[in-house]
């Protein structure tokens, strides 16, 4: 199964040797990027250990960088990645590595493949009502019909990806979090899009990113 794996982390020591250890477990040759936004606990030490045994996993460190953002963070794994598929997910074990697998089926007839959560139950109230308000607004932008346009879970085609990144990467709101927004919105009207079900987990270590700015940029990945 030729696909690589976009892992966006900040400060996932608790939960990225545990993601990469299942998804080579389940997946052995897939390959996997490992994009780190200056983290300040073990979480690229884990990684690079883990990458002098394995070369199929890499570290991307962003450390450095001025603009940091989960968006920016994906287009700068996305230069990386070598396979014909990609397959972005978040880094907190919130989604399952065991669908990755699905994604990539459904690519041989789609051009992307949105995760659509299921249950929310870990969530609170008030994020639950948040993500509602997001993915509304988020269709109204889009003008489709998607369950989860703001989801963090999707694959694609690398090919395309990259494509609609340099034809449109004034609209990507790079210090934002909302990548495949920004993707959707920029995808040709005729490009087949999948969505497939799955459980979204309960965050086993870690605290959730999502704050004023991140709100923020979401808004303007509205407006954009």
């Amino acid at each position: 199964m030729k696909a690589t794996v976009i892992l966006p982390t900040l400060n996932e020591e608790g939960n990225i040797l545990i993601l990469i250890t299942t998804i080579k477990k389940i997946y052995p040759d897939m390959e996997i990027v490992v994009v780190d936004d200056g983290s300040r606990d073990n979480t690229q030490m884990i990684v690079r250990k883990i990458s002098h045994k394995d070369r199929s996993v890499r570290l991307l460190d962003r450390s450095n960088k001025k603009v940091k953002g989960l968006t920016a963070s994906v287009l700068d794994a996305l230069n990386y990645v070598k396979t014909e598929f990609v397959v972005v997910m978040d880094s907190d074990l919130q989604h399952p590595p065991e669908s990755i697998g699905e994604f990539v089926k459904g690519l041989k007839h789609s051009d992307i493949v949105i995760g659509t959560r299921k249950k929310t139950r870990f969530s609170s109230f008030f994020r639950i009502i948040q993500s509602i308000t997001a993915g509304w607004l988020a269709r109204i932008k889009l003008r489709r019909m998607i369950k989860d346009p703001v989801s963090g879970f999707f694959g694609t085609r690398t090919s395309l990806f990259r494509a609609v990144v340099n034809k449109n990467k004034e609209r990507f709101v790079l210090r934002g979090f909302k990548v495949l927004l920004d993707l959707l919105k920029c995808l040709p009207r005729n490009a087949k899009i999948a969505e497939i079900h799955y459980d979204f987990r309960e965050r086993k270590a870690g605290e959730s990113k999502i704050g004023k700015k991140q709100i923020f940029s979401f808004i303007k990945s509205l407006l954009t």
